[in-house]
């Protein structure tokens, strides 16, 4: 009744697990990933329970095909489940039960693995396999390419209702997930899931710019900078660009930058008022 995909960046130690379903909020249930220990996705008849018991075994040194089998072994309905697991070393397990609806498949590839149920055609889960093996870009946008392949082959036979990604934080990270971006009720759930990520990329170029701009590298910050206004036209981060290029001492460009967010929302010129008390470099504005 879903598909999805779950991976391992090569050479990252990052973690990815995406999904699209006919299901109201399959982030609920469906994907799971952890920082060090793996990623998790189960569907068909989903057991969140082989998500975080998954986890705990993985995290516990327990390999990725021990920790499934073991689940299923105590598991009454394996049959009707389809789960798959990914550990620490890139190992996949997966599981396709026999009573999974028609069509239910799923593919194995290095560090990776693509699977669904209850599919229009039997061509969803190839058609995933093929362009995320051959897919460039970002990791997410490589993941994000096998869920709208699985669609272009009509995906759910019931449709399109929502949609999630997670993407872990890497190994040395205390943070569990470093993109977790679901769609509960969306009538084009991958799509907003895209927009979305640009979103994302565009607040982390922002960061990432304040970033350089704190050590002193303007070429890095403008750089960045110039990458947040080509993801997306967000007047609140258009609002944090102007004040970026304000610190920097680009009075003009700041200027041309603020005023226009000033006709799109003029509420932003009390919050650039209040910014100046605190920030004399704002004061010229």
């Amino acid at each position: 009744m879903t598909y999805s995909i779950i991976a391992l960046e090569a050479g990252s130690g990052v973690y990815g697990a995406a999904v699209q379903s006919h299901w109201f909020n399959v982030a609920h249930t469906v994907p799971w990933v952890r920082s060090g220990v793996g990623a998790v996705v189960t569907q068909g008849r989903a057991d969140p329970s082989y998500g975080w018991l998954g986890m705990e075994a993985m995290a516990g040194g327990i390999d990725s095909g021990t920790a499934l089998e073991r689940l299923l072994s105590a598991d009454p309905d394996a049959d009707w489940r389809q789960v798959a697991f990914i550990d620490k070393a890139g190992d996949v397990a997966v599981h396709t039960g026999e009573r999974c609806v028609r069509y239910a498949s799923h593919h194995v590839g290095d560090g990776w693995a693509v699977l669904g149920n209850l599919l229009s055609t039997d061509r969803v889960v190839p058609a995933m396999a093929e362009v995320f093996a051959s897919a460039r870009g970002s990791f997410h946008e490589r993941m994000v390419a096998a869920l709208e392949a699985a669609e272009e082959q009509g995906g759910d036979l019931r449709g399109v209702q929502s949609a999630a990604i997670r993407i872990s934080s890497s190994a040395d990270s205390d943070r569990e997930a470093d993109v977790d971006l679901s769609v509960a009720d969306h009538p084009d759930p991958i799509g907003e899931l895209k927009r979305l990520l640009a979103v994302d990329q565009a607040y982390r170029e922002l960061g990432q710019a304040d970033t350089a701009l704190d050590a002193g590298d303007q070429v890095a910050a403008i750089s960045h900078l110039g990458r947040v206004g080509s993801l997306t036209d967000r007047v609140e981060l258009a609002f944090w660009r102007g004040v970026a290029l304000a610190r920097m001492g680009r009075l003009s460009d700041a200027q041309h930058s603020l005023d226009e967010v000033f006709l799109r929302s003029p509420r932003f010129r009390e919050v650039l008022t209040r910014l100046a008390e605190v920030d004399p470099k704002l004061s010229k504005f």
